[in-house]
């Protein structure tokens, strides 16, 4: 029996503990940025960053201090690089559980398997995220996976979460699907290998659903026939124009992501029209720690360009406190953009994108996101 102690927990210190509510949603932790997939629509070629693993104590010290303050209401083992690489994933996720700190964890889905839900239930993960994206035999090529075939790849899904929905406490489940409906420009990708045209359509959308709804039904615990029934009627609702997230079954969740360029990252500086008007919940629900122990302001900063501090060196709650990461706070309340870095990845390749993607930060992630985050 997992023996939690909780900690007596502090009120986060200084002008950040009295601008951001608290707990945040989350923070990332990035234990590897070694990665054994090489997509395509990933920045990972981009990253100048060296491949290195977080060391087992330093994670501790990490969490501890999450723990002390309750930052946030879960941590997520991801930023760049697959968390089941890292030699000592399931202490890691142990010790946040004996601290009383849920854990959610995004993978590629190829360590997944029967094995791994049973062991994942004994460190009581709150969450996990698997970014299928390629979801036949064609996208998946773009994943450039060495060493795994695509049915290999789909078996070792379906039979981790049909093992996790037999639990007794299942974790929440998210199958995440890459949508490329809306072109996006991604300047050096070798897509060559396979097409990109992972889920194009509405209709290719609600077929790829449907196949998937119909393969997790035939291993979970199971459903009525209107509970089924339900279900298709949620998919045959879905648009790609937008972010889908339906309930498939009991603790598992399908949802789509629209394929982009990482906040402009893979433009260069100079073809970018940055803004100082917009809005981002970096920092105010979130923030990252690289492997490396750098702070950045956000999970889509892969290489640290907001690097803030690094936890190794000075506590978490001095570099949350220090000016420049105040003042990014502050002028995200404004509606004003302060980081360079964060004006280019708000901006746009025209003046004309740079305002639609300024103003729409405002409207989607200042006014929207807590109504979609409630109703889904």
């Amino acid at each position: 029996m997992l023996t939690t102690v909780q900690p007596t927990q502090k009120r986060f210190p200084g002008r950040f503990g009295e601008l951001v509510k608290f707990p945040l949603q989350r923070i990332h932790i990035e234990l590897t940025n070694v990665c054994n997939f090489d997509c395509t629509f990933c920045p990972k070629q981009e990253m100048t960053r060296h491949y290195e693993y977080m060391d087992f104590e330093r994670v501790c010290g990490i969490i501890d201090e999450i723990a002390e303050y309750n930052m946030a209401e879960k941590i997520t083992f991801h930023v760049m690089g697959e968390p089941f690489m890292h030699p000592r994933f399931f202490e890691i996720l142990d010790y946040a559980a004996q601290l009383g700190v849920k854990t959610g964890i995004t993978t590629n889905g190829t360590y997944l398997n029967e094995e791994q839900a049973i062991k994942l239930e004994k460190v009581t993960a709150s969450q996990v995220n698997i970014s299928l994206q390629t979801p036949d035999e064609e996208s998946f090529k773009t994943r450039k996976a060495r060493r795994m075939k695509f049915d290999e790849y789909h078996n070792r899904i379906l039979e981790f979460i049909g093992a996790c929905l037999k639990q007794t406490k299942p974790p929440k489940i998210k199958v995440h699907f890459l949508n490329t409906s809306i072109k996006t420009e991604v300047p050096g990708e070798d897509w060559s290998v396979g097409t990109m045209s992972v889920i194009n359509n509405t209709k290719e959308l609600r077929k790829t659903f449907r196949y998937w709804a119909n393969e997790v039904h035939k291993i979970c615990p199971p459903l009525s026939s209107e509970e089924k029934s339900t279900v298709g009627k949620k998919i045959d609702k879905l648009s790609t124009f937008k972010w889908n997230v339906i309930e498939i079954a009991p603790n598992i969740s399908f949802e789509t992501y629209i394929l982009n360029t990482w906040g402009n990252a893979f433009t260069e500086s100079d073809s970018v029209v940055s803004t100082k008007t917009g809005y981002c919940s970096a920092l105010n629900d979130h923030f990252a720690i690289l492997c490396s122990g750098d702070l950045t302001y956000c999970c889509v900063d892969y290489n640290g360009n907001t690097k803030a501090g690094n936890v190794f060196e000075n506590p978490i709650t001095e570099i949350m406190n220090s000016q420049p990461v105040i003042e990014a706070v502050e002028g995200f309340n404004k509606l004003k953009v302060v980081h360079p870095y964060c004006q280019k990845c708000l901006g746009g390749s025209t003046w004309f994108k740079s305002v639609v993607n300024s103003v729409g930060s405002i409207i989607i992630w200042k006014y929207l996101k807590g109504f979609f985050y409630k109703k889904s």
